[in-house]
């Protein structure tokens, strides 16, 4: 049984902590409306391998709000500033990403790129990289990208779901998975308790009110240059799908992935031993230099 410690970092980020300091360290950086925990499926199939530490973003699970704002820039020079008391900044290590925890983890990766081993976005598009949409939106297509439009209002958000957390995260859970009985009625419990804390769907909600601030940031990352990293990009089948590679190409050399089958937007969760497996193979190939035949140039 894999044994999780919860610790506190720089700047008061929350993190879960699991197997050996020794092994090379993972950062795992969750979406909305998840919180750390949602790394949790995963954690027994990498910690044998590796030092794991999942945060919780700033205003998200126990971390505290930004005090700067919520664009990815802001957040990401935040959270790396946060680890050095268990990663020491000559340590290299592997970068993970899913939802909004993937456009942290991009910004994290223009910025401080010497610092990483390899980056990982699991099923997002990156702010300003996404797929060009025209409306009326198909109801499979909205059903996945609503939120982006709904989280963004000043204002509304905040009346609409006061109260209503727990419906509105079942009923996320519900309708993005293939597999929503994966995610655990414990778990929804947590992600909920988390959310109907004061503040939180604000802040939140203030991720995607910073997107466009966001993308135009991503697009002055490119313009200096693709990350020269390895990266994997993985989406659900029902979810992001194979696309996403096609949409990383852009921001980074030499990308690889493609899409995780029978499974929906929360990968982690519904589909666990296929993503742990993706990303021990790619890990270990990226540690040691080795290339894959099936990058996208």
């Amino acid at each position: 049984m894999t044994h999780n410690s919860s610790t506190y970092l720089s700047n008061g980020i929350h993190a879960l902590t699991a197997g050996s300091p020794t092994n090379e360290t993972v950062i795992l950086l969750p979406g909305w409306p998840q919180i750390a925990e949602a790394y949790l499926p995963i954690f027994p199939l990498l910690s044998p391998h590796y030092h794991l530490l999942a945060l919780d973003p700033p205003g998200l699970g126990s971390s505290p709000p930004s005090p700067h704002g919520y664009d990815t820039l802001t957040i990401s020079h935040l959270l790396e500033s946060s680890i050095h008391p268990l990663v020491p900044p000559t340590q290299k290590y592997h970068l993970v990403g899913h939802d909004i925890g993937a456009w942290i983890a991009y910004a994290w990766a223009a910025q401080f790129p010497s610092s990483l081993l390899s980056l990982t976005i699991l099923d997002s598009a990156i702010p300003g990289y996404g797929p060009q949409v025209s409306y009326p939106l198909p109801e499979a297509v909205n059903i996945k990208l609503w939120q982006f439009s709904f989280n963004a209002l000043s204002d509304l958000p905040e009346i609409l779901t006061q109260e209503k957390e727990k419906e509105l995260l079942n009923w996320l859970f519900d309708h993005k998975a293939v597999h929503p009985e994966r995610i655990t009625q414990q778990a929804r419990e947590r992600f909920v308790a988390a959310y109907e804390r004061e503040g939180a769907m604000s802040n939140g909600f203030a991720y995607y009110r910073a997107v466009a601030e966001s993308a135009g940031q991503n697009r002055v990352f490119a313009a200096k240059g693709r990350l020269d990293i390895p990266v994997l990009a993985l989406g659900g089948s029902k979810a992001v799908g194979a696309g996403l590679v096609g949409m990383v190409g852009p921001l980074a050399v030499e990308v690889e992935g493609g899409e995780v089958a029978d499974c929906g937007h929360y990968v982690m969760e519904e589909q666990p031993e296929v993503v742990a497996g993706r990303l021990v193979e790619f890990f270990r190939r990226a540690s040691s230099g080795e290339n894959s035949v099936d990058a996208v140039k």
